[in-house]
């Protein structure tokens, strides 16, 4: 079954819901979330800041958990930090991407790393692929297809995630992204997502 992650843990139109997350567990919903640092702490937020909840939080619900986070490094100076809390949490289900093309040290897993696409490329190296078409659309059934031939896992942005749209428009984009044969999709409405892929709403 694809894999649906919460886009900043949002619950209830809420973002950053911590709370959601023993929820997501047990429906099987992945969550994303932004990360900066600060004042020697980790914080979830996508703006910069000094406070708000911390990731420690995240990690305390999500300790020995099975639920897979995708963490938006938003700032280089936070990545050290994020690997330290993981470890000390035995956190293991997670990978990192971001936007900027940051250089990680060797403490971090390769295979923990994933590579940010916007657009149709060759230079593709990464294992874990988080993507979106914000310059091109660029997705289609053979470069998937392909992708996922060299081992590839391909998660991509649901439309109302990049731009506003209807919830028609959001719902044939969800057709569109499941018959292409993603491996996950990162959206605002993950349980209403979940049963869409189901047909429940058909």
């Amino acid at each position: 079954m694809i894999e649906i992650f919460s886009h900043r843990i949002i619950f209830n139109g809420i973002e950053n819901s911590v709370e959601s997350i023993p929820y997501y567990k047990k429906l099987g919903i992945g969550i994303e979330l932004d990360l900066r640092y600060n004042n020697n702490q980790v914080y979830i937020s996508h703006d910069p800041t000094n406070k708000g909840k911390l990731f420690e939080e995240v990690c305390k619900q999500c300790d020995k958990s099975e639920i897979r986070m995708a963490l938006h490094i938003k700032e280089k100076e936070v990545i050290n930090p994020v690997i330290k809390i993981l470890k000390e949490y035995s956190i293991k289900n997670y990978f990192l991407f971001d936007t900027e093309n940051f250089e990680y040290s060797k403490s971090v897993d390769n295979e923990k790393i994933a590579q940010y696409v916007n657009e149709k490329e060759k230079n593709i190296k990464r294992k874990i692929l988080w993507c979106d078409e914000s310059q091109q659309q660029w997705y289609s059934k053979e470069i998937i297809k392909n992708l996922q031939q060299k081992n590839k896992l391909i998660y991509v942005m649901s439309l109302e995630v990049v731009k506003k749209c209807n919830k028609k428009e959001m719902y044939f984009e969800w057709e569109r992204l499941i018959n292409l044969g993603v491996n996950g999709i990162c959206t605002k409405h993950p349980e209403e997502l979940m049963r869409f892929v189901k047909g429940d709403l058909n």
